[in-house]
């Protein structure tokens, strides 16, 4: 049995190291005012001041006209959303301001949980709050401890099987 727990030591290790580092965490974004909309990203799950190209994965807001396939991400309008910040320990977005690449319409975050929104079709204006996603994905950490159960089985049946072949006579 000592042996065994041994040979066990190095998964609990890698275990413990990968389930701190392999996390992720999704948020949605309610916007409320004269425009209504919503939105959602995802960071890294460690970041505290997570942006684009800095623990800000992915980041997706459609709110007044800019809705569909004129909504505001990160894929597609590039540097001009640089400057979106999620602050962790205020639970809040910040932001000089966003153009959108579609249409030339400019959003701007307030750490105050305000937002503003200037377009073609007139200026837009409210309130914003950010929650978690409502489905979250399993946790690596738990398909991680699956993994080392399973091959910490598969182990221990292999030990016990040369014992059985001895004793079967």
């Amino acid at each position: 049995m000592p042996r065994f727990t041994f040979r066990l030591l190095p998964l609990l290790v890698l275990f413990l190291g990968f389930s701190a580092v392999a996390k992720a965490d999704s948020f949605q974004i309610t916007f409320a005012g004269n425009a209504s909309g919503t939105g959602q990203f995802t960071t890294d799950g460690l970041c505290t001041m997570c942006s684009p190209g800095a623990s800000l994965l992915t980041w997706v807001v459609g709110v007044g006209p800019d809705t569909g396939s004129n909504a505001f991400d990160i894929v597609d309008d590039g540097p001009a959303t640089v400057t979106i910040t999620y602050d962790r320990s205020t639970n809040t977005l910040s932001s000089i301001g966003t153009f959108n690449s579609e249409n030339r319409d400019f959003l701007i975050f307030h750490t105050d949980l305000n937002w503003s929104l200037s377009s073609l079709q007139g200026d837009f204006s409210g309130t914003y709050a950010v929650s978690p996603a409502g489905v979250p994905e399993p946790p690596t950490s738990v398909l991680l401890l699956v993994s080392a159960m399973v091959l910490a089985a598969g182990i221990a049946l292999r030990n016990i099987a040369p014992t059985r072949r001895r004793y079967a006579g």
